[in-house]
């Protein structure tokens, strides 16, 4: 059995395909980052996992945020090998696992979900031409981008009041809350991205509307720009949960400077049973 998982930093998705290519279990649990997240958290959402798991599981393939990394997939390897000591273990980020959406035609990938990640897949190989510098540098238009100027304009005072009564209502913003959780919490970026919710429901509102126009101004000015040229010549594919509910947004600044091949995919492992299934 091959055990098939796509993770971002607040959620996982895990399939799990016997030898005729058929899905015989899936089953969504908290995200893993290795990044951020210590073996002990790791090994908790494992566990949950492999209590649901009553099937010899003979290959693991993982997709994360920071797949890419050699020691996180050292880490991740030895920790998978203490519940799973008879899978073969292959690790890689997570636009390994979004490139898959293009069905081996090239095109340009771009997620935003948690985080926000981009590439040119050429139909064989994935070219990666932004670094990785972590949510607190990078991330641009994604979740916790969103999450933290929402909570920005909260703290200093120039969200409308309207918004600003809804929005205390709704969390918890006591300063020590708020600092425990960005400064010693076992996931700041997903906590940042929980707030982002509350743009996407009250997503009509003016406030929300300029703010989601300039995020999306800084993912084709700064995430996309290093492929203009494929984008061109090429399909473009948003991924992840940002991209999907803000997908409206998204077309229209794509419209504008010419973009018309264009796909929203919420989660790029449903192509896998897709495919399987063929």
């Amino acid at each position: 059995m091959v055990l098939i998982a796509d993770s971002g930093s607040t959620k996982c998705d895990w399939q799990v395909y016997n030898k005729m290519g058929d899905m015989v279990f899936q089953k969504s649990t908290n995200g893993i980052n290795p990044m951020i997240h210590s073996d002990d958290d790791i090994l908790l959402v494992l566990q949950e996992l492999k209590n649901d798991i009553l099937i010899e599981i003979s290959q693991i393939e993982f997709y994360c945020a920071g797949g890419k990394n050699e020691e996180s997939q050292q880490r991740l390897t030895r920790v998978f090998h203490q519940l799973f000591k008879r899978a073969q273990v292959r690790i890689e980020d997570d636009l390994g696992m979004a490139v898959k959406c293009t069905k081996g035609v090239p095109g340009v990938v771009c997620i935003l979900g948690t985080g926000s990640n981009s590439c040119f897949f050429d139909g064989t190989k994935i070219h990666k031409r932004l670094p990785d510098l972590g949510y607190q540098v990078m991330d641009l238009g994604s979740g916790n981008y969103f999450g933290r100027e929402l909570l920005r304009s909260y703290a200093y005072g120039y969200m409308p009041h309207d918004l600003m009564e809804k929005f205390g209502n709704r969390y918890d913003l006591e300063s020590k809350v708020i600092l425990q959780e960005l400064y010693r919490g076992e996931n700041p970026s997903s906590y940042l991205a929980n707030f982002a919710r509350f743009m996407i429901e009250n997503h009509e509102h003016p406030f929300h509307l300029a703010m989601i126009e300039k995020g999306m101004e800084k993912v084709f000015d700064y995430v996309l720009r290093p492929y203009q040229y494929e984008i061109k010549r090429h399909p473009l594919y948003f991924i992840g949960s940002i991209a999907f509910h803000l997908q409206d947004h998204l077309r229209e600044k794509a419209k504008v400077q010419g973009y018309e091949a264009i796909h929203f995919i919420d989660k790029p492992i449903k192509y896998l049973s897709v495919a399987s299934q063929m």
